[in-house]
Order: structure tokens, then sequence, then C-alpha cells
């Protein structure tokens, strides 16, 4: 009889050769060796780099890591096709880039383990571009008006829920969403689930390709904000 899955690690990835096998490493390290019946779920979306071939390389090694080939469609697809396939009773989802250090995740942890439904970090100090900061305050001033939730960091890499939580949520976020994780923290708060925010560090970006940049970055906020539109429908339809 297989055992359940305690915990599943999505991270999505893309261009990522330099970093992919410290990240890997990272998470094996600070999670998979630490929550007993913890596994990482890769997906790979499309990457032109190494990055495919060495996470399968990784995975031949460690059977607690899954990994996933998808041709390139996005992050929020990306994250939605290994929330989908994890197997955990919960779900911590980070990016692969590795700017917020995984000696983080012990907090949230705990915080599950003492009886909350999920625990969302918050960057203390964000090493970003300035558009990036600046979209991320403008998103902080618009969900309140939306939804009634002032959430301080709501599309965060760096989430720890229960399947429950994605599985109430998953019928009003569609497979092709773009911020998946940004509608998981809006649900959460606006159904009145549980949530601990504590704060984590931020490190730049060493390596690895920035998807969206300037004025791509700017439509993508644009149809971002349409479908936010349409969740807010839906979750009070």
């Amino acid at each position: 009889m297989t055992a359940p899955t305690t915990l599943s690690v999505v991270m999505p990835a893309y261009n990522e050769e330099g970093a992919i096998a410290d990240a890997t490493t990272e998470v094996r390290e600070w999670v998979l060796d630490k929550i007993p019946g913890s596994e990482l779920v890769v997906v790979d979306d499309g990457s032109r780099d190494r990055t495919g071939a060495i996470l399968d390389g990784i995975a031949a090694v460690d059977p607690r890591v899954r990994v996933i080939h998808k041709p390139n469609g996005g992050h929020g697809p990306a994250l939605r096709t290994g929330i989908d396939a994890a197997a955990g009773d919960r779900l911590f989802l980070i990016d692969s880039d590795r700017q917020i250090p995984l000696g983080a995740f012990q907090p949230l942890w705990a915080a599950i383990e003492s009886g909350k439904d999920a625990a969302f970090g918050v960057r203390t100090r964000r090493q970003d571009p300035v558009i990036r900061l600046w979209l991320t305050r403008v998103v902080r001033n618009v969900l309140p008006l939306l939804f009634g939730a002032r959430i301080t960091d709501a599309n965060i890499p760096f989430k720890l829920l229960r399947r429950s939580i994605w599985e109430s949520a998953r019928p009003l976020i569609p497979p092709d969403t773009l911020a998946p994780s940004l509608f998981l923290a809006v649900f959460a708060a606006a159904r009145g689930f549980d949530v601990a925010y504590l704060p984590v560090p931020h490190r730049e970006r060493q390596t690895g390709t920035v998807s969206i940049r300037r004025w791509r970055l700017l439509k993508f906020c644009a149809r971002a904000f349409r479908q936010l539109v349409a969740f807010r429908v839906r979750l009070r339809g």
C-alpha cells in the first residue's frame, strides 16, 4: 500500500539551466529531507536550454522529484499543471529562480501544523525592477476595491496551503489563468480561510530568463486584470 503524500512542492521552470540544479537542491535539503512523505513536482514550461535535461537527470536519482514537460504556455498555466499533478495533502507553491531562500519555509510549515489553513510569505524588501514594484502596488490597491480583501503581497511565489483550499478554488480558476497564485490568495481571503502572513527575505535574481519584460509585462497585466474582474463575478455568483 502506497503511503499518502504529505506535501507537494510545485515549481514551474523556464530557461533556468543556471539555477535549476541549485533550486532543486534547496528544496530537497530544506523541505523534502525534513518533511517525510513529501515530493517536488517541477514543470518544465518548454525551456529552450538544458533545464529539462538537468531536471530529468535529478529525477533519475531522486524518486521524490517528478518532472513534467509541456509546451511553453506561460508561468500561470505551468503552475496550474503542477498543482493538478500534485499528490500532496498540502501544497507549497514556489518559483525556480531562488529569489526567496528556502530557509524561510519552516515558519510557514509551523503555522500550518498549528492549525492554519494556509501560510503565505510577504517579501519584506523586494529586489525587483521598479516596474514590477509599481505593478505590485497597483494590485495591492485594486484588490480591496474588487474583493474587499487587503493582501500585502498577493502574488508572491511562496505559498503553503491545504489542498482543500485548492479543491474549493479550482472550479473558479480556469487553466489559462495568468496568475493563479494571486487568485488563490484572493479566494482564501474572500472565503474567510485562516491564513498566516509571514515575512520572508527576497534576493536579486542571479541567473535565468525573466519571461515578461516592459511592454509585454504591461499587456500581461491588462489581460490579468480582465481575468481578475471575471474571477470576481464567478466568486460572487
